[in-house]
C-alpha cells in the first residue's frame, strides 16, 4: 500500500456529461440527443457521469461553494485513490486545488480492478507520488500468504510482509466430473485448518472473477460452473419463496460482518415479492424512513425484529410476520404482498448431500462458505478464501491459471501481457482477503504441470480426480 500527499493543480477542463464528441456529430443527432437527456432528466433519471457534470456546473455557477467547503474540510483523506477515477479526481481538483486544504491520498495500485480508475494524463495515474511513503506490512495473513500476493503484484513491485496468522495456501485441482467437489472441499479444509471461533467471526468466502457464463464454449467460466444453484444476491429473485430468503438473510444477519447486505438482501426480496397498483413498488431500503413515527420505520423494526432476528420461523410466527409486514406495506406505497411467496414451507436440510460422506471427512463438520464476485470482497477480511479459477473478459485466459503460471515461473509481472495483468490482478485481490486459509482452484489439464513448483513453496496440492 502506499500514501501520497498533493496540492492538487487546478485543472481548466470541461465538465463531463457522458455525451462524447457531441459537437461533432450531425446537427439532427444532436438535437435527438438534446431532447432525450432534457427528457429523462425531468423524470429524474441521470447516469453515473451526468452527477459529476451536474456538480461542476453547480461549482461555475456559485463559486462561493468551493470556499464554503474548504473551510468546513481543511484535511481530506482519500482512501482507495486506485479505484478513483479521474472525473471523481477532477471534481476534487475543482474544490480543493486552490485551497490551504490538505489532501492526502492512501490506496493500493495493485488492488485496483476498475478500468476506468485512471486515465493516461489524468490526476489518477500520478499515484502514487514518488518517494510517497510504502506501508509493506500486512497483520492480516502471514508469510505464506504474503509471498503469493507479492508475486502476484501487476501494477507496480511490491513485496508484502505478512506479520499475521501462519496460513496455508492451497490448490485444488479438478475437471468437468468433480468441479462439484470444489466448494464442498475447501468447506471441509477451512473447518480442519481455521479455529472455530475465527470463523464464526469471519465465515469463508467463495469468490470468482465471472458470476455467470458467458457463450464461449471453454469450461468452467464462471461461479456458476461450480454452484449450479448460484444467483448473484444483488438479484431480488435469488429465492422461490420469501421464507426462503428470510431465512437466508437471517442467518447472514447472525454472523455479524455481512448485517447490512443482509438487510438488503431481505427487503429486495419483500420488494420482488408485492404487486404494486401504481407508481413504481417499494423504494430502496436506502431510503425508508429510521423514525418509529414513520411507516418506513416501523417496516424497518419489523424486519429486524420479526425476520432478521428470528431463531426459527413455524407456520404461527411466519403467518404472524407477514401479516404485519402486509399492514405496513400497504401503508407504505398501497403495495400487497403474493400469496404465492408468502406461503410456509419448513426448512430444508441445508447443506444435505445425497447419500454418505467417505469415511475420511464424515467427522468433519463443513463451514458452510458465502459465494461472490471478487469486487464485492474488496476491503473484506476471511478466515478462508477460495479463488474460482474463471474466464477473464477477453475470454481467452483463465485467471488463476495465469496466476499458478506466473508463480511456477517466476515471471515479471509487469512484462506479462495486460489481458494477463488483468486477470491475475483479481486474484491478488482475492489472495490478499484470507487469514488463515488461501486457496485456488484450477481445472487439472491446464495446471497440473505447475504442481511441483507449487510442492516446493510449501503450498497443499490436492488433485480432486484422484478421489
Amino acid at each position: 500500500m502506499s500514501t501520497g500527499s498533493r496540492k492538487p493543480a487546478r485543472e481548466t477542463r470541461g465538465h463531463r456529461s457522458g455525451q462524447g464528441s457531441a459537437l461533432q456529430r450531425p446537427v439532427s443527432q444532436r438535437k435527438q440527443l438534446d431532447h432525450l437527456k432534457r427528457t429523462l432528466a425531468r423524470r429524474g433519471v441521470f447516469r453515473f457521469q451526468d452527477m459529476y457534470a451536474i456538480a461542476q456546473e453547480y461549482l461555475a455557477r456559485h463559486p462561493g461553494i468551493a470556499a464554503a467547503v474548504t473551510t468546513r474540510f481543511p484535511f481530506v483523506v482519500l482512501d482507495e485513490t486506485q479505484d478513483t477515477s479521474a472525473t471523481q479526481h477532477e471534481l476534487l481538483d475543482l474544490v480543493f486545488a486552490s485551497s490551504s486544504t490538505v489532501v492526502q491520498r492512501v490506496g493500493d495500485t495493485n488492488q485496483g480492478i476498475y478500468s476506468d480508475a485512471a486515465s493516461a494524463g489524468g490526476p489518477a495515474s500520478l499515484f502514487p507520488l514518488p518517494g510517497a511513503p510504502e506501508l509493506p506490512v500486512s497483520r492480516r495473513f502471514g508469510p505464506q500468504i504474503a509471498a503469493v500476493a507479492s508475486r502476484l503484484a501487476v501494477r507496480r513491485p511490491q513485496q508484502v510482509r505478512g506479520v499475521g496468522p501462519d496460513g496455508q495456501v492451497a490448490v485444488l485441482l479438478f475437471d468437468e466430473t468433480t468441479v462439484s467437489d470444489v466448494v464442498p472441499t475447501f468447506e471441509r479444509m477451512a473447518a480442519v485448518t481455521v479455529p472455530e471461533d475465527v470463523l464464526v467471526r469471519r465465515p469463508p468466502r467463495v469468490l470468482g472473477a465471472r458470476q455467470n457464463p458467458k457463450t464461449s464454449p471453454v469450461y468452467p467460466q464462471s461461479i456458476s460452473c461450480y454452484l449450479p444453484g448460484y444467483t448473484p444476491t444483488s438479484t431480488p429473485t435469488a429465492h422461490r419463496t420469501l421464507i426462503g430468503a428470510a431465512r437466508a438473510a437471517s442467518a447472514r444477519w447472525k454472523t455479524g460482518p455481512d448485517s447490512h447486505e443482509a438487510a438488503t438482501e431481505l427487503w429486495n426480496a419483500v420488494r420482488a415479492s408485492v404487486s404494486a397498483p401504481t407508481g413504481d413498488g417499494l423504494p430502496a431500503l436506502s431510503r425508508l424512513e429510521r423514525s418509529i413515527a414513520t411507516t418506513g420505520g416501523r417496516v424497518r423494526i419489523l424486519l429486524r425484529e420479526l425476520l432478521l432476528n428470528a431463531d426459527e420461523f413455524d407456520a404461527a410466527s411466519w403467518g404472524e410476520a407477514t401479516e404485519q409486514l402486509t399492514i405496513q406495506l400497504k401503508l407504505l406505497d398501497g403495495c400487497q404482498l403474493r400469496q404465492a411467496v408468502m406461503e410456509f414451507t419448513p426448512a430444508a436440510a441445508v447443506g444435505a448431500a445425497p447419500g454418505p460422506a467417505p469415511a475420511a471427512v464424515a467427522a468433519v463438520p463443513a463451514a458452510r462458505a458465502v459465494p461472490g464476485p471478487i469486487q464485492s470482497a474488496k476491503g473484506e477480511t476471511h478466515a478462508a478464501t477460495l479463488n474460482l479459477e474463471c474466464l477473464e473478459k477477453t475470454g481467452r485466459k483463465f485467471d488463476v491459471t495465469e496466476a499458478l503460471r506466473m508463480i511456477a515461473e517466476s515471471s515479471d509481472p509487469l512484462r506479462e501481457l495486460k489481458s494477463v495483468q488483468a486477470a491475475v490482478q483479481f486474484v491478488f485481490v482475492d489472495a490478499t482477503r484470507p487469514t488463515h486459509l488461501l486457496v485456488l482452484a484450477a481445472r487439472r489439464d491446464r495446471s497440473e504441470k505447475y504442481a511441483d513448483a507449487m510442492t516446493g513453496a510449501g503450498w497443499d496440492i490436492r488433485d480432486l480426480t484422484e478421489h
